[in-house]
């Protein structure tokens, strides 16, 4: 198995889109011929494996289905497919999160006991490889292997002939960093101009108060397609939770100050406003902290 490329991982629906080279060889002594050129047979009219990728979703196949049968008997199945492959990731650090891919191929319907996989290999070296570099822009290939294994479907034993290659990725998070994490920060950081304002300009506080809550609600409609969706809180999900929560109590204060301007207690408006300068910030790095370190 070759890996050609993988072009990108789609966390939100747990899955990737990648291209592979598939080469399968088996013996068959009775379809030995006198050659020299190798026989062009359709796979349906010679004995194969079955061969198909478990995980595959949607796949596209590159060659016509036929194998080619050599003069002492050797069958040689080839295949190139693009398409989605299903994988359940683990993302409760996403966007920091580290995944594993794999691509299982598996004989369908033959058993351990039917079907003996062994690596394809030339002068000892396995021919099972993948390119230099893929074109995922938001990920990078830590490691990858290439072994023997059967697919065990639930409650059956033996297991399917199958053959397996992984590829351990880490996604690289500058992008959510960009386009999520800062813009986010900077409308916690709008709430706070408030706390800089007097408190008897509370028309201005209660509208910067509100555009900035509004701001936040609309950019978290732009930004869930980007998010997985799981049951559990991944560091996203808990930063954009926290980063909702402190915008709001920016502005539950916000009322509050007006409240206490309205009823003439102006100088305990100040007061607070004096000590949130200095709570905010803190409380916004209690809150990266939390979230994703």
């Amino acid at each position: 198995m070759y890996v050609i490329d993988v072009d990108g991982i789609d966390s939100a629906n747990q899955r990737f889109s990648a291209s592979v080279y598939v080469q399968a060889r088996w013996n068959i002594p009775f379809l030995r011929h006198e050659g020299p050129a190798p026989l062009i047979r359709q796979t349906t009219s010679v004995w194969t494996p079955r061969l198909v990728l478990v995980n595959g979703q949607q796949a596209w196949s590159a060659f016509p289905p036929y194998v080619e049968i050599a003069p002492n008997g050797e069958v040689a199945f080839r295949q190139k497919i693009w398409g989605w492959f299903s994988q359940p990731l683990q993302l409760r650090d996403f966007p920091f999160d580290k995944q594993r891919l794999a691509f299982h191929i598996v004989a369908a319907g033959l058993n351990e006991n039917e079907v003996k996989m062994v690596p394809l290999e030339r002068d000892g070296q396995s021919l099972s490889a993948m390119a230099a570099e893929f074109s995922m822009p938001d990920f990078k290939v830590a490691d990858w292997r290439a072994e023997v294994r059967p697919y065990l479907p639930a409650g059956h034993a033996p297991g399917l002939a199958g053959f397996i290659l992984e590829i351990d990725v880490e996604r690289l998070p500058s992008y959510y960093f960009w386009k999520v994490i800062l813009p986010l920060c900077l409308i916690i950081m709008m709430s706070w101009i408030p706390r800089w304002l007097d408190p008897k300009e509370s028309g201005t506080s209660f509208s910067i108060s509100t555009t900035a809550f509004l701001t936040l609600v609309a950019y978290l409609f732009a930004i869930i397609v980007l998010l997985p969706k799981v049951a559990y809180l991944t560091r996203m999900d808990r930063f954009v939770l926290l980063s909702t929560f402190l915008v709001f109590v920016g502005l539950v204060q916000t009322v509050a100050t007006t409240h206490l301007v309205n009823s003439g207690r102006t100088v305990m408006a100040a007061q607070i406003n004096w000590v949130s300068r200095i709570v905010y910030p803190i409380l916004l790095l209690f809150v990266l902290a939390i979230s994703f370190v």
